[in-house]
């Protein structure tokens, strides 16, 4: 089980991170909108920190994407 929860975590982080970058957004500004700290982006982004289901549903809400969107693989 662990093997895909690895799996799954750098697959949501990369597509937070794609979705920040295709708004032209930096940490600072994503932070803002999401109202939570520059820091928890950069831990995201890095894999250091997972986000919860209610973080994705906020993300999923404010940006106008279906929540499948953070599971997808390139």
């Amino acid at each position: 089980m662990q093997k895909y929860e690895v799996m799954y975590h750098k697959i949501i982080s990369a597509n937070i991170k794609k979705l920040r970058k295709s708004l032209k957004l930096s940490q600072e500004e994503f932070a803002e909108k999401l109202n939570c700290s520059r820091e928890f982006i950069s831990r995201v982004e890095n894999l250091k920190e997972k986000v919860s289901l209610k973080m994705l549903l906020k993300l999923s809400e404010l940006f106008k994407v279906n929540p499948t969107y953070f599971f997808e693989e390139d």
